[in-house]
Formats: C-alpha cells, sequence, structure tokens
C-alpha cells in the first residue's frame, strides 16, 4: 500500500513545552498482483485514512485519471471522480480499508514517448479545515505499454 504523508516546514518549538503532532496519513493499494490492466477490466483498488479525525476534515476526493507529460501543451482526463464531505465521510475516515471498483475505458492506453507520455493514476484528496491538502497517487498501466524507441 502506497502510504504518502505531507511534507510542511519545520517549525523549532520551545524546549518548555513540546507539541505532538500527528499528521494526517492516506494509503491507496491495488488488490491486483500488477499495476497493470486491460481496457473493460475491472479496476479493483482500496483507500485508507489514517490519524486524522472527522471534526479537521472538509472533504475527500477519490478519482481515477489520466494525464499527459512532455511536449506542448499537458491534458488530462479523468474516469472516475467521488466527492464525500459531511456525513458521507465519517464511513472512510477511520483508518479502515475501503474499496472501490470501476470498469476501465478503452483508451487512451498507456504511453511513453521522447515528447510525449500518457500516464493512469489512481488518486486521493483529503482536504483538511485548515487549508491544507494532502493527496496520494498510485500510478498503473492501462493496455500493454507502448514505449517509443
Amino acid at each position: 500500500m502506497a502510504r504518502v504523508l505531507p511534507k510542511f516546514p519545520s517549525r523549532r518549538l520551545s524546549t518548555q513545552r513540546r507539541v505532538a503532532r500527528t499528521e494526517p496519513a492516506l494509503g491507496l493499494r491495488f488488490l491486483g498482483l500488477q499495476p497493470r490492466f486491460e481496457p473493460a477490466e475491472l479496476l479493483e483498488f482500496e483507500f485508507r485514512v489514517q490519524r486524522v479525525t472527522l471534526a479537521e476534515v472538509d472533504r475527500l476526493e477519490i478519482s481515477v485519471m489520466w494525464y499527459t507529460e512532455g511536449k506542448g501543451t499537458e491534458d488530462f482526463g479523468v474516469h472516475l471522480f467521488q466527492s464525500l464531505f459531511g456525513d458521507e465521510l465519517a464511513p472512510v475516515i477511520d483508518g479502515r480499508p475501503h474499496p472501490i471498483v470501476t470498469t476501465l475505458p478503452a483508451s487512451p492506453l498507456s504511453y511513453e514517448g521522447r515528447l510525449l507520455n500518457i500516464r493512469w493514476c489512481t488518486r486521493l484528496r483529503l482536504y483538511l479545515n485548515d487549508g491544507r491538502e494532502i493527496s496520494a497517487e498510485k500510478p498503473f498501466y492501462l493496455g500493454n505499454l507502448t514505449v517509443e524507441v
């Protein structure tokens, strides 16, 4: 499971008073053995939200998306998007794994070239009431990876 902890600037705490602060943690894990999937195949993954209380969270976004990297304008597309807030957050801010299942589309397929890359990933974004945003991504390949030589 990928665990991503936020990076914040360090602050010196007074030697008289040290406050232990636990930062929220996000986890994403594919339920299959390989991070490669075929078009129309089921993508099954689970996520966890740990070390945060419901009172600290504004909303949680879960998505499956693709994006381009390389020369020119970067592009992206969203295949699955869920935004949870308010009462919807209570069942998922408990540290336990929560499964998500979606059928993958026919395109675009993953691609790695000299000028352009097409990448797929699952993404979890946690928006806190204090304005912080914490995110985790887990990349995967859609189709047989085409590599330009």
